[in-house]
């Protein structure tokens, strides 16, 4: 295929230089081919400059005389022979320097996969859990901080947009401590940081708040700050501290109440607040927090009331404290917890 203009609208002096078509012309004096390069310079006038300095490479390469050795050729072969012994040695001491740089580039390409991987998993979506009798602290990239409870899960996308409120997806219960990134007099999307909880989304700036979402029952509880509170049908309420949203997400009917903060925090102490409950909440949180399934065999004891905390390091003491304060008998086999008067 014969080159043509465009073949050449890029070429540099080396790649003339290296241009089988374009040395010959000027080695053998081509008018024909003269011809063809001086319209491509005038099509392309920039290649002017690059085939001139092209030329002058190919003319002094030409003027130079060829080297002729001193030495005979059986002389210059002789040397060649007593050279190979050397060269042999040579050829092995590079063949294990290149092995060396070959393990080497692979340690190297294998660190490279690995921090890409880091790289890549910064962004996309960041999922967290726990599971039963599991509690934990979660430090978002914002420094905003959050408690979860056992059998919870928070997920949330890593690279968060300064044009948009900070979000996370919630379920199970959980503390949390939001970082206010606001400036005075300055409120931008990015302050906002909004928990999505089953049908509700919690819209709040610097905030500590609790979020309990259990059994279709969502429990929103304000400590300091503010939370507005939205939802279907035209749901939006305002919350202050001390106050509890209590959400109902089948019956789709919701309430605030006055609660003891302290008793509803109780969990991130590592206690369980009992003031005034009955086996049935306490049952709950056999079941949701520690994955156990509770069997009564006399209904009436769901309505026995126990008052006071109790530490929760294991689900052992929560059975033990029921066990002497209720006077039932306890069995636990596998995952079911037994539970019958004495």
């Amino acid at each position: 295929m014969e080159p043509t203009f465009l073949t050449y609208k890029d070429f540099k002096a080396v790649d003339f230089f290296q241009d089988s078509r374009f040395t010959d012309s000027i080695l053998t004096g081509d008018k024909e081919a003269q011809l063809f390069w001086a319209a491509l310079a005038e099509v392309y006038p920039a290649l002017a400059e690059e085939m001139a300095v092209a030329e002058s490479w190919i003319v002094l390469i030409q003027s130079q005389r060829p080297y002729v050795g001193k030495r005979s050729a059986e002389s210059r072969w002789k040397a060649v022979q007593d050279r190979l012994p050397s060269y042999a040695r040579q050829q092995v001491r590079v063949r294990r320097i290149y092995q060396s740089l070959r393990w080497s580039a692979g340690i190297a390409a294998l660190f490279l996969a690995v921090i890409l991987i880091y790289e890549v998993s910064q962004f996309g979506t960041k999922q967290l859990g726990t599971t039963f009798g599991e509690r934990r602290e979660v430090l978002l990239p914002d420094a905003s901080r959050i408690q979860l409870n056992s059998n919870s899960k928070l997920h949330y996308v890593r690279n968060w947009k300064t044009d948009k409120p900070r979000e996370v997806w919630f379920e199970g219960e959980g503390m949390f401590q939001v970082k206010h990134t606001a400036l005075k007099n300055r409120l931008r999307q990015n302050d906002l940081f909004v928990v999505h909880v089953g049908d509700l989304s919690l819209t709040v700036l610097g905030t500590t708040f609790n979020v309990k979402d259990r059994r279709g029952r969502i429990e929103v509880t304000l400590f300091e700050g503010s939370v507005r509170i939205q939802g279907d049908k035209g749901l939006d309420r305002m919350l202050l501290p001390g106050e509890t949203f209590v959400y109902d997400e089948q019956a789709q009917a919701e309430q605030i109440v006055q609660k003891n903060v302290d008793g509803v925090s109780s969990w991130t102490r590592g206690e369980l607040n009992v003031e005034h409950d009955n086996l049935a909440n306490i049952i709950d949180v056999l079941e949701d927090n520690y994955g156990y399934q509770v069997i009564l065999q006399d209904s009436s004891l769901l309505n026995k009331r126990l008052t006071g905390t109790i530490p929760v390091k294991s689900i052992n003491d929560i059975l033990f404290v029921l066990k002497h304060t209720m006077d039932v008998r306890i069995r636990v086999d596998n995952k079911q917890i037994f539970i019958n008067p004495n």
